[in-house]
């Protein structure tokens, strides 16, 4: 193999890893994305039916979805 196929080769992994990174990323920030439209709606729903909303309620509904530890 010659040394422009090596630094060929060796771009080509470079830039695999990358994406699958950035697809990784992009894929993780998408399903959290998802968890926290799970609260907002849940969150104004409970707004709605009520005039006052405890804290105790707003943070179990945090925790239920993971969007606090």
């Amino acid at each position: 193999m010659s040394m422009t196929s090596l630094a060929v080769a060796e771009i080509a992994t470079t830039d695999e890893r990358e994406y699958d990174n950035w697809l990784a990323t992009l894929t993780q920030a998408t399903e959290r994305l998802d968890e926290l439209q799970g609260v907002v709606v849940e969150l104004r729903h409970m707004c709605a039916l009520g005039d006052v909303v405890q804290s105790r309620q707003v943070l179990e509904v945090l925790a239920r979805h993971r969007a606090i530890s």
